[in-house]
């Protein structure tokens, strides 16, 4: 008869294979024996030592954990887990479940020692026989071993290693598993090694630990586990994918019932329990446990979280740290969100701009005595893919996973009020505001000086024209007002008080760090792209009477044992202005809101209750703002078109309507309105504090006459007077060369204490005509819209600038 190959092969592959596993159970026997052999010889001994000097500590660390999020009303938000696990004590185990186990993974569990010598032998030769390790012959110890030094591999190569089931390394594997359990036996007790076995097992179902696969299949928990169900979970251990109910019930049915055949057998159970149980039917009340934010019903303000716990240092020293510790941690973390302001703003979001409109909504709103961000909501549901989807929050700064911001509008204007407020300019200040003003960009002083620019600003307005003050120019949303009023106000300090507020550029720099705002004379009217949360917290400073409180998602987090991690139940808020600056802005918002013609007339709240706001409209109306609040809520709402190439607002369609001319107080605003009135529903009704008379009258100082001094001369005499000064650039004039032609504000005009005043001097040639107007005592009355706001009232940023450009020869200043 002809010897084929193959079977030389396999012949030969078989005699090497025993060879090698005959060295390594010489090994195995000598260490379980070694006092018996310990006189036997050399090679006993070797085999022994070999043994003892196999890896031994195990160190099997904790367990990863499954943490959970919950909102301010304490009902589960999301999870995140790396293993889906809940740790759990023994005592917390059903009984059943544990003789469940035992039965049929270890029914002489506490009776014996590590390891059955007798199942091991067989298994040894079982598998010699297969040609790999098939399995057999563990104890419940060497499979919590295996179990953990699975959980522990990083890599594939590690898990791969960890399981080899194939030549001598697969023997080797099992060896050096023995050897662990001998020491995990000599350090833990059998009852912690059984709860550390059924708290690390794999259930199938992305389920790890028994509380987890309780709540999976059956939506129980590990304590409250039938007979029925305990044996089914059981039975899973073994192959937790082949047993899986939810992909094969019948293999499950058939593993269960041989557990419970098991248990009978084994005296944990009777016959005719056994007998019962088999007749049931597998029982499963699947209850999947979500991974993440896609899931829950505050998906935006959840990946806000999430996002802001890997800023934590609390949780890690790097970011990689923080991310292991969210998802293995087991940690709890009590938001800020509040469900009922949560679900009030997305139904006002959700009703006025549909998912697939071709603009986005997008709201914020943050309380303001502590920055607690109590709602956040897009018009757009979050996720991965699908039409009306998206995972960008518009409603944040590009570094929390927002956008890169939506042009403000008219609502910086907010900002130059309180500035001119706080450096004592009067309330009842009037600037004569033409339909158009040429405004020389030199006069604008930064931070860092003086503007270098030879060019001219002509900011317009789309409210009318005439003479008005601080109230009736912020009502009105005057564009060649605030043009003018951010002239003596300077930009340092308008952009200072945002910034201290919480309000930064919403994109970042090309390195990837966050930008402070632009200081450019368009400033006022909403040069720079922010986010709804960075405005309704810039406001809400001034309803918490201008301390700012950083806003938060995150109340706490503790650990998996309950020890308080980070804890920000008592904020740390710093003033940014005088309480009585911001109570003065307050009152001049709420004429916004509250007097006849202002441009947030149709943002009155239900039952009279008192709100303060601004609204805002961008050039070309491509974004319209409304920002308002009460003193227990701020909230910011932005309507826009995100995608290049952004047009204009009008004529689009906003849920199914049509609106022709889109404007703050008639897509935004009523956002608002519907959301505040419900969040606010119930709540007592809080009044601002009153401002102080004196802040409103201000403190004026007229402006010394410096014309014709030097340069030198004039600035020290204005300084004394209590102003700051600086050169603008030179004109033609009869004046000698370097001396002082004029000022702005002109000579005697009174300005408020701290004021930036700015120098012209001459450049020694003879001056010329010049067609520039002029702007003096108002030659008619003011021009508005109808008075109550429904006309003309509307924000006088429609004539302005192109988005995202700065104006002609004005220079982006180093910050």
């Amino acid at each position: 008869m002809a010897i084929r190959p193959s079977a030389v092969v396999a012949t030969v592959r078989r005699v090497l294979l025993v060879a090698g596993v005959a060295a390594l159970c010489g090994v195995l026997l000598a260490g379980l024996a070694l006092p018996v052999v310990a006189g036997l010889g050399l090679t006993a001994r070797e085999s022994a030592d070999t043994f003892a000097a196999m890896p031994a500590d195990l160190e099997p660390g904790p367990m990863a954990q499954t943490s959970y999020m919950y909102d301010a009303d304490g009902a589960q938000l999301a999870s995140f887990f790396e293993e889906n696990r809940v740790e759990v004590g023994l005592d917390a185990i059903a009984p059943v479940m544990k003789d469940a186990i035992l039965a049929i993974e270890d029914d002489r569990f506490y009776e014996r020692g590590p390891i059955d010598i007798q199942g091991t032998l067989r298994a040894l030769l079982r598998n010699v026989e297969a040609g790999s390790t098939q399995g057999g012959g563990s104890t419940l110890t060497q499979q919590y071993v295996k179990q953990v030094r699975v959980s522990q591999a990083t890599t594939p190569e590690e898990v791969q290693e960890v399981q080899a089931s194939t030549g001598t390394e697969g023997y080797r594997r099992k060896l050096e598993e023995l050897r662990m359990a001998v020491q995990v036996e000599q350090e833990l007790s059998k009852d912690e090694i059984l709860q550390r076995y059924l708290n690390i097992a794999f259930f199938g179902s992305r389920s790890y630990g028994i509380e987890a696969a309780a709540r999976t299949y059956f939506s129980t928990s590990a304590a409250e586990l039938t007979l029925s169900q305990a044996a089914l979970l059981a039975g899973i251990v073994q192959q937790p994918v082949a047993y899986d109910p939810t992909n094969d019930p019948e293999a499950a049915l058939g593993r269960r019932n041989v557990v419970l055949n098991r248990m009978a057998a084994t005296g944990r159970i009777t016959e005719q329990e056994a007998a019962e149980a088999r007749q049931t039917d597998l029982g499963l009340v699947l209850s999947a446990t979500p991974n993440g934010c896609v899931a829950s019903y505050a998906g935006y303000f959840c990946d806000y979280v999430r996002r802001e716990l890997l800023t934590m240092p609390e949780l890690g020293e790097t970011r990689e740290e923080r991310e292991a510790m969210l998802e293995r941690g087991g940690l709890r973390v009590e938001t800020t969100i509040s469900p009922s302001a949560q679900q009030a703003a997305q139904a006002a979001v959700s009703d006025r701009v549909a998912p697939t409109d071709s603009v986005i909504g997008s709201l914020a709103t943050v309380q303001p005595n502590n920055g607690y961000i109590r709602a956040m909501a897009n018009s757009r549901n979050f996720g991965v893919e699908g039409d009306g989807v998206s995972n960008l929050n518009y409603a944040v700064d590009e570094i929390m996973g927002g956008g890169s911001g939506i042009q403000s509008g008219s609502t910086f204007k907010t900002f130059v009020l309180a500035a001119a407020i706080d450096q004592g300019i009067p309330l009842n200040t009037t600037i004569n505001a033409p339909q158009q003003v040429n405004l020389r960009v030199n006069s604008f002083s930064t931070c860092d000086g003086r503007i270098r620019s030879s060019e001219t600003w002509s900011p317009k307005n789309s409210t009318g024209s005439g003479s008005f003050n601080l109230r009736t120019g912020t009502e009105r949303s005057v564009n060649t007002f605030f043009a003018q009023l951010e002239q003596r106000t300077g930009l340092c300090l308008p952009a200072t008080i945002a910034q201290g507020a919480g309000v930064l550029r919403a994109d970042l720099d090309e390195n990837g760090e966050v930008q402070p705002l632009s200081q450019v004379p368009s400033f006022t009217l909403g040069a720079n792209e922010v986010s709804p949360l960075s405005m309704a917290a810039g406001y809400a400073m001034f309803a918490n009477r201008g301390a700012h409180c950083p806003t938060t998602s995150v109340s706490r987090v503790l650990d998996s044992a309950g020890n308080v991690l980070v804890d920000h139940t008592q904020p740390t808020c710093e003033q940014v202005v005088k309480p009585e600056v911001a109570d003065a802005v307050n009152s001049v918002l709420q004429g916004v809101v509250h007097n006849p013609g202002g441009t947030g007339n149709r943002m009155r709240l239900a039952d009279g209750r008192i709100a303060a706001g601004k609204t805002g409209t961008t050039n070309g109306a491509i974004a319209v703002w409304f920002v308002g609040y009460t003193p227990q809520l701020s909230t910011a709402v932005a309507v826009a078109d995100v995608e290049a190439p952004q047009q204009s607002l009008d004529g689009r369609t906003y849920n199914g309507e049509r609106i022709g001319e889109a404007c703050g107080g008639c897509i935004p605003g009523p956002i608002w309105k519907k959301m505040m009135d419900r969040a606010l529903d119930g709540a007592d009704k809080v009044t601002f504090t009153a401002p102080d008379p004196e802040t409103i009258r201000g403190v004026t100082v007229p402006v010394p006459d410096v014309r014709g001094m030097g340069e030198d001369e004039a600035i020290q005499t204005l300084q004394e007077a209590g102003f700051s000064a600086s050169v603008a650039g030179e004109v033609n004039s009869d004046l000698q060369e370097g001396l002082v032609v004029s000022t702005e504000p002109g000579a005697g005009a009174e300005v408020g204490s701290g004021s930036s005043i700015a120098i012209t001097v001459s450049n020694g040639e003879p001056e010329e005509p010049s067609n520039e107007p002029t702007i003096g005592i108002p030659t008619e009355p003011p021009n508005f819209g109808d008075e109550d706001g429904e006309g003309g009232g509307e924000d006088g940023w429609r004539d302005g600038f192109s988005p995202g450009e700065l104006l002609p020869g004005e220079l982006q200043p180093a910050h």
